[in-house]
């Protein structure tokens, strides 16, 4: 994962992919049937590793607002103790391959319609109007967390981002009920 996650997909060497898994090519080969095979297998697992703790603890809040701010700070932390050092593995593979490798992009829409929707969900439940609008914005903004942290900011900044971003909810109306 960690050669995939610094290096990304192109420029990962087989044999330092293999090397990082202490195997010989051919038990790579005959595991996952090709480095491109064993690339989506890892971030598929990234994925579920990385980021469902953070939408969890965004789901299980009473408040919505307060789970949004949960999630943002799970990146944040992230961010800052190194667990997201060259940024996310699946943004970076993403922005990477969208547009050349179908199974790549496929895997990344349907985990950014996932977060979107768990975006719009949590927005709903504090009764929040234009929720789907929202829920777009903050999709942006932790992913441009995710791209960010290959700068290393420090947590001054990263709280800045997500207080700026939070604040866009401060004074707006409730949905009548």
């Amino acid at each position: 994962m960690d050669v995939f996650w610094r290096r990304g997909y192109a420029a990962a060497p087989i044999q330092e992919i293999c090397d990082a898994m202490n195997l010989k090519p051919g038990s790579v080969y005959a595991a996952f049937g090709s480095k491109h095979g064993l690339f989506l297998a890892v971030v598929q697992s990234y994925l579920e590793k990385m980021n469902r703790p953070g939408l969890d603890l965004m789901l299980s809040s009473r408040s919505g607002l307060d789970g949004i701010r949960a999630y943002l700070d799970f990146i944040a932390d992230g961010i800052l103790n190194g667990n997201r050092r060259w940024g996310c593995l699946g943004t970076n593979a993403f922005m990477e391959l969208q547009e050349t490798d179908q199974e790549v992009a496929s895997l990344m829409t349907e985990h950014l319609d996932r977060l979107r929707e768990a975006f719009r969900d949590a927005l709903e439940r504090d009764g929040l109007e234009d929720a789907e609008a929202r829920a777009q914005y903050l999709l942006c903004i932790s992913q441009g967390l995710n791209v960010i942290a290959k700068t290393a900011p420090g947590p001054d900044e990263l709280r800045a981002i997500i207080d700026s971003a939070m604040s866009a909810f401060d004074h707006q109306d409730i949905a009548a009920e």
